[in-house]
């Protein structure tokens, strides 16, 4: 890990969390997407590029994905690629102005170095290295224990579980039951904290789920897609995040037909 990059990503996301809790003291200019529930705000736009203009400074043979299309058109994951999500949950964002987060995962060939979302209401920064260990504000993160599935609590979309895709159903029938906060940081944050025993979601684009990726590879916790296979950061897939403990039984309740 290239150490004065890790630390220029703190100043960064700690510059970018500022900003976005200023702009919520005005009114936002929101845009649908695909749906109304589906928003895109000017501080969506102008936070995933204020992140791009410091990767092109100082790491211009860097490649870089952004949620809202700003940064390159990436097919081939060779060198280091940056996936940046600048506000994940931005319903909650313009809705409830809290529980939504910054997220940046850095791959190199492909796999993961490093992941960093922001909690930014809580001024919580959470970070993962691969090799080494996952932090809260520069501390090592103490998380709850997790013994098995049926002693814990889940996390995933409350449409999803309604309406059981990947028979997700089978996940509430064995937990203690499920959470839902409208956003893949926030539920990824859970996830680490030990609050849950694993997060499901039935598609994620890869600035839903890579930061979480490279945390949770950091801290022993498995991340794979249904068939157990590791996910591709140019291909939107169905994502398990989950402690080891409970990683393979959640699987096959996934997968069970």
């Amino acid at each position: 890990m290239d150490y004065q990059l890790h630390h220029r990503i703190l100043v960064w996301m700690e510059q970018a969390a500022e900003t976005l809790k200023y702009s919520l003291e005005r009114e936002l200019q929101v845009e649908e997407k695909k749906s109304p529930s589906d928003l895109v705000t000017e501080m969506d736009k102008a936070t995933e590029q204020f992140f791009i203009n410091k990767i092109r400074k100082y790491y211009p043979s860097h490649q870089i994905i952004g949620e809202e299309g700003q940064g390159d058109t990436v097919n081939d994951v060779k060198g280091t690629v940056w996936v940046i999500d600048p506000i994940d949950g931005t319903l909650n964002f313009v809705k409830a102005k809290n529980h939504f987060g910054i997220m940046i995962g850095i791959f190199e060939d492909g796999l993961p170095v490093a992941g960093y979302i922001y909690d930014v209401m809580n001024s919580d920064l959470y970070y993962g290295i691969v090799g080494e260990d996952v932090y809260l504000n520069n501390h090592p993160l103490e998380s709850l224990k997790i013994s098995q599935l049926n002693e814990s609590l889940v996390l995933g979309n409350v449409e999803s579980f309604s309406n059981n895709v990947y028979n997700m159903k089978a996940l509430l029938n064995v937990s203690l039951g499920a959470r839902s906060y409208g956003s893949a940081a926030i539920e990824i944050i859970g996830l680490i904290r030990g609050e849950a025993a694993l997060y499901f979601s039935a598609g994620l684009q890869p600035w839903d789920f890579s930061a979480g990726y490279a945390i949770c590879e950091s801290m022993g916790y498995k991340v794979t897609t249904i068939d157990g296979s590791r996910p591709d950061i140019l291909t939107r897939s169905p994502i398990l995040f989950a402690h080891p403990n409970v990683h393979q039984e959640a699987l096959e309740l996934l997968s069970h037909k």
